[in-house]
């Protein structure tokens, strides 16, 4: 299911790039390049699996859930600029930045942002009033209060001792925050009612944030930027004992939340196994 689930986002995120284009096409070429690379594809699938749970037609969330991709591609290949984390490699190949050039990388993470706002306004049988929240729960969810906090925080954090307080906001933006937009999408396709859409949201909060500490503990070869920049993980904050029972009262919680909805969440469940 998960793979057919997968191979579904892959085909649609190929037909929105697939544009004739004329002297910008480097804009598209570079897309494709991060884009289309092995991504997990963890945050649409969320949006596809809660149209599952609520047997919803998966079709209807394609073009949200790609969209949402597109943002993740988008910050991904940000963050790895110099004047970012100056990562050389991404998913085991060249950083865009270094595969093609700096400018090249900055626009193309421009052109996915602004291009995934396109995508949303234009999904077919769909509402207006449901685009314009979804518009609104992405902008949000990516703004000041949210992705870019947590970016802005990362990097004013660079070679300073990092407190608790500090560390969980940054993960709470940078990292939750797309994931509960995630988990929201999947609310609004739904049609889930207001209490349902609260319980989904806090979810992906608590999803988002045992992401973040797994992957801190589980990263074994810490980068060179992270490195030479002293940057804090939740490791180095928390300790590793207090980090693996935080994150396992994350993940206990977010399943504890679906399963108060009685609806079949095994495969989304699944996800962060």
């Amino acid at each position: 299911m998960e793979n057919n689930y997968k191979n579904l986002i892959e085909k649609n995120l190929e037909k929105i790039l697939d544009k004739k284009v004329f002297y910008q096409d480097i804009l598209f070429e570079a897309a494709k390049y991060s884009l289309l690379s092995n991504g997990k594809r963890l945050r649409p699938l969320i949006v596809l699996n809660i149209l599952n749970a609520f047997e919803k037609e998966i079709e209807i969330g394609l073009d949200s859930a790609s969209a949402i991709e597109m943002v993740h591609s988008y910050s991904l290949i940000h963050d790895d600029l110099p004047a970012m984390d100056n990562d050389d490699y991404r998913r085991g190949k060249l950083s865009l930045h270094k595969k093609y050039s700096e400018w090249v990388a900055i626009l193309t993470g421009d052109f996915l942002l602004t291009y995934s706002f396109e995508v949303l306004s234009d999904i077919k049988d769909l509402s207006d009033l449901k685009k314009i929240e979804l518009i609104k729960i992405l902008s949000r969810s990516i703004g000041a209060e949210g992705m870019l906090a947590g970016q802005v925080v990362d990097i004013l954090s660079e070679n300073k001792k990092t407190d608790e307080k500090k560390l969980l906001f940054m993960h709470e933006n940078k990292t939750a925050k797309l994931f509960m937009a995630s988990f929201e999408f999947g609310a609004v396709l739904s049609d889930a009612d207001i209490n349902t859409r609260k319980i989904l949201k806090e979810t992906g909060l608590n999803f988002g944030l045992y992401f973040q500490f797994m992957d801190d503990i589980n990263d074994e070869k810490i980068s060179s930027s992270d490195i030479s920049k002293n940057k804090s993980t939740v490791l180095t904050v928390y300790g590793s004992e207090k980090a693996n029972i935080m994150a396992k009262n994350y993940l206990k919680r977010a399943n504890y939340l679906l399963d108060t909805l009685k609806k079949d969440f095994s495969k989304l469940k699944k996800l962060f196994i």
